[in-house]
């Protein structure tokens, strides 16, 4: 089997958070919603990032935090 990458595993412990705060009632509705937008979105990235090359964003990502981190 192989090894999932690093975004489907932040992906699924969002996703975890998400159940645990839902089954124990200890989180708010605002902080659930977050942790399942941002666990789906993080398992669709991973999943779309097996197959296709995802350098670019990669790329785009450090530039943008080097712009914002310069100022």
């Amino acid at each position: 089997m192989k090894r999932l990458n690093n975004y489907i595993n932040f992906g699924l412990l969002f996703n975890i958070i998400f159940l645990l705060g839902n089954c124990t009632n200890l989180l708010p509705e605002f902080i659930k919603g977050i942790c399942v937008g941002l666990g789906f979105t993080l398992i669709f990235i991973g999943i779309y990032s097996e197959t296709h090359d995802v350098s670019k964003i990669g790329k785009y990502k450090k530039r943008v935090l080097n712009k914002l981190l310069s100022k």
